[in-house]
């Protein structure tokens, strides 16, 4: 698959299974109803782009990855001239229904096909790439490739990406709650014991909210990106952390999240997907440690993170902790991994 870097974080095939099979589930109505139904998030875009009608205004927009075309139309009814959206699931025959419905097809095209393929009809270039192409910890999914791609191929020198930045952010947390279901259960199971089962669970990423209260320690940057310069090959990493602990308590999973920020806007336009902030579907991933181990007050958790694509679009992260501290230790190496048909089915 030409759009997926192939270099020592990447491997595996998986065109055949994501495109004749998994691709397609972008087409179930729930698949999408979940997403609009993600308030926090279809508000947040529809409000960056209805208070920003200044940057829009007699535009040409290309709306990535458009799904059932909500940001296409906010596009629209925020001045633009002319939409392209671009959609490479079947879901592309749906979506101009819609646009056709609402009265905007003398504005919105929508395109059907990978953007590395397509064609604008009539244009070379656009002014403004717009796109909410953000999976489950971030780069899960494996979009992201291709809106740097799209970038280069339509984006204006002077244009705009909208979002055009991201930040990938780890800390510790309690919980108590995940780990017992998704670890300590295997340890007695109507008086058997199911380890192996235990080690199974433990090598998946989590996909569950956490709350404000449950970090222990700060959070520590892994990654910022600049999707106006960021390469292909910058996508996947790997990172130091150091986790200092703002308080005596028991860590049992490390959490990974992002935001998401319209550099663009007239005002600071940001979206978290942080314990701290309002929840969206993206939620959190969660990595649970082998034990859960207890800390004190400034003590630190330092360790390495290495984020990679499994599989073409699914998503493995390898972490090595080792914690030596006055209440407890740990040693954690272990690969984790997120599926793409989790996604679905948590």
């Amino acid at each position: 698959m030409d759009n997926i870097v192939q270099n020592d974080f990447t491997y595996g095939e998986h065109d055949d299974h994501f495109f004749n099979q998994g691709f397609n589930a972008y087409c179930r109505p729930d698949i999408q109803q979940s997403m609009l139904e993600d308030e926090v998030r279809t508000c947040f875009y529809r409000d960056a782009i209805y208070n920003n009608k200044h940057l829009f205004k007699d535009k040409v927009v290309m709306d990535f990855g458009c799904g059932s075309g909500i940001l296409s139309m906010f596009a629209a009814k925020a001045g633009a001239k002319k939409v392209f959206g671009v959609e490479a699931s079947d879901l592309a025959k749906t979506t101009r229904k819609n646009v056709k419905k609402n009265g905007l097809s003398h504005i919105i095209t929508i395109l059907e096909g990978k953007v590395e393929e397509i064609e604008l009809p009539g244009e070379d270039k656009v002014d403004i790439l717009l796109s909410e192409v953000m999976g489950v910890g971030l780069i899960h999914e494996g979009t992201l490739q291709s809106l740097v791609i799209a970038r280069d191929r339509f984006l204006k020198p002077d244009g705009i990406l909208f979002p055009d930045k991201n930040t990938l952010y780890i800390c510790a947390i309690e919980d108590k709650k995940m780990h017992d279901k998704h670890v300590s259960y295997w340890k007695n199971v109507n008086g058997f014991e199911m380890k192996a089962m235990a080690e199974a669970s433990k090598a998946y990423a989590w996909h569950h909210p956490i709350g404000p209260q449950q970090p222990v320690t700060d959070y520590y940057t892994l990654r910022e990106y600049d999707w106006n310069t960021c390469r292909l090959d910058e996508i996947f990493f790997t990172s130091p952390f150091k986790l200092k602990c703002n308080r005596k308590d028991t860590v049992h999973s490390l959490a990974v999240f992002f935001d998401c920020e319209f550099s663009a806007c007239s005002t600071k336009t940001v979206l978290s997907t942080g314990p701290e902030a309002p929840m969206t579907h993206w939620m959190q991933l969660t990595c649970h440690l082998d034990e859960p181990v207890e800390v004190d007050k400034g003590e630190e958790l330092e360790g390495t993170f290495t984020a990679k694509a499994y599989n073409g679009r699914d998503l493995q992260f390898d972490i090595d902790l080792d914690f030596k501290g006055t209440l407890g230790s740990t040693n954690l190496s272990r690969e984790f991994y997120y599926y793409w048909s989790m996604s679905f089915w948590e």
